[in-house]
């Protein structure tokens, strides 16, 4: 299990998915939350400063100008932080009373409310401060200026913000870390439940999945396979003691009967004697059905395991070769053997010799006069041996690849010209698959190109 394959799991992909929806709608949340900090403390900002306002207008009204300057003096003398600033005029523009000098330079908005920036010293360091602020006429021509400086409001929102927004990444960082370990441990799970259907596979349907280490819905699902397993079990072992009841019960009176038949060929002559003789050859075409059947079946619940030894391929194809070259001779077919460094493997000889016997024959049965045969053998890199038989026949479409494999099927153009039982593929595919090899099917252009690949110590079947 890789980085990549836990980032591409679905598990990962929708909890990312999830942490995006979830991280998009944080932040529209924190614009609006800014927005709304932002309104509320501009509108308590402002009202303050008409408050103000209102102040003065009434001192003015009591106290007249002398009363307004006292009272701007003493609040002059408050801390810097959230009070007032002010200038006082008269008609002259001459400055009365206030901490500021002069009318600054200003930008106007609606309501006459004013924005405009000074310089101001904090710490001992001059700070450009932004104020908002509202003239107001006091009467007797003088005129007043309120303004306080908004660095404490926009102080406090950009603290709720980077606050709010440093919660965002922390949310970001820990549900992806958290979508990560999620995907981690249910791809874990998964793929602990594919190997042991790989080990099934090769093993055959009546193996079952240890329910007892997956948990959650994977147990669910482990236990929904077992049921299918066994449900599928009950069914092959029904079809397959069907076929090998079949096979036992017509082999023996078959044989019974060709003995017989033999008996009496040996006793008559002329026409009766080769009547016989096409009875004869009847009897060991279905015997040889039927026992191709029972091997197929042994093969694939273990049967005829004689052990695993080391065989030695280039010996082994030389001979099936040799065997059939006189037949291709007849056909005037040229058999050929391509043999490089070509390892030793280890299985049953008996069954690989069976195996290449079927796929030579079969070549050169479907290849026409004057054809070709090639068997070619090497070694396969991190795998074993790789042995491929080409002829120059009619070949099998790619779409039946699959089903030539299945036992008793002939594609239709070679029923009534090759005569044959459908079981020969079908064995071959059984051996490859009891040695945990593997075999493919493709186009030779022309003809059929059967590939096995067998590894170079093959499993021993329990």
């Amino acid at each position: 299990m890789t980085i990549w394959s836990v980032i591409n799991s679905l598990t990962f992909r929708y909890i990312a998915k999830y942490v995006v929806v979830l991280s998009a709608s944080v932040f529209l949340l924190l614009a609006a939350l800014y927005a709304y900090i932002s309104y509320g403390f501009f509108t308590e900002l402002s009202e303050s400063i008409l408050d103000e306002q209102e102040t003065l207008a009434v001192i003015y009204a009591g106290q007249s100008i002398a009363g307004v300057e006292q009272y701007v003096n003493d609040q002059l003398t408050a801390p810097a932080s959230g009070r007032f600033y002010y200038l006082v005029t008269d008609g002259s523009g001459q400055r009365v009373a206030g901490d500021l000098n002069e009318v600054p330079r200003y930008e106007q908005f609606r309501g006459g409310w004013l924005g405009f920036q000074l310089a101001l010293l904090e710490w001992g360091e001059t700070v450009d401060v932004d104020f908002l602020a509202r003239p107001m006429d006091l009467g007797g021509d003088y005129t007043a200026i309120v303004a306080r400086n908004y660095a404490d409001v926009t102080a406090q929102a950009s603290l709720v913000i980077r606050t709010l927004f440093r919660a965002m990444i922390a949310t970001i960082v820990l549900g992806m870390v958290g979508g990560f370990l999620s995907a981690t441990s249910t791809l874990s799970r998964v793929e602990r439940l594919n190997r042991e259907l790989s080990g099934i596979i090769e093993g055959g349907p009546e193996q079952r999945i240890n329910v007892d280490a997956q948990k959650g819905y994977v147990r669910e699902l482990a236990e929904i396979m077992n049921s299918l397993l066994a449900q599928s079990e009950g069914l092959l072992r029904g079809v397959k003691t069907v076929s090998d009841n079949i096979a036992h019960d017509l082999r023996t009176p078959l044989t019974r009967m060709r003995n017989q038949l033999e008996q009496l060929r040996a006793s008559e002559r002329g026409d009766t004697a080769l009547a016989l003789n096409d009875i004869i050859s009847e009897c060991d075409d279905i015997l040889g059905t039927f026992n191709a059947l029972l091997r197929i079946s042994s093969l694939e619940t273990g049967g005829l395991y004689s052990g695993s030894a080391e065989v030695p391929l280039d010996q082994l194809l030389a001979d099936v070769v040799e065997l059939y070259e006189p037949l291709a001779a007849e056909r005037d077919v040229a058999l050929t053997l391509q043999m490089d460094a070509c390892p030793a493997v280890a299985g049953d000889r008996d069954l690989l010799f069976q195996l290449f016997l079927n796929l030579v024959d079969n070549a050169i049965k479907y290849t026409p006069d004057g054809g070709s045969v090639v068997v070619r053998a090497a070694a396969l890199v991190g795998f074993g041996a790789r042995i491929v038989v080409g002829d120059s026949g009619p070949g099998i479409p790619a779409d039946q690849h699959g089903n030539v494999l299945r036992r008793f099927f002939r594609i239709e153009s070679s029923r009534g010209t090759h005569p044959g039982h459908g079981l020969g593929l079908s064995l071959v595919q059984a051996i490859v698959t009891f040695h945990r090899g593997v075999l493919s099917l493709g186009d030779n252009a022309p003809g059929l190109r059967v590939t096995v690949d067998l590894p170079q110590l093959s499993s021993r079947r329990k």
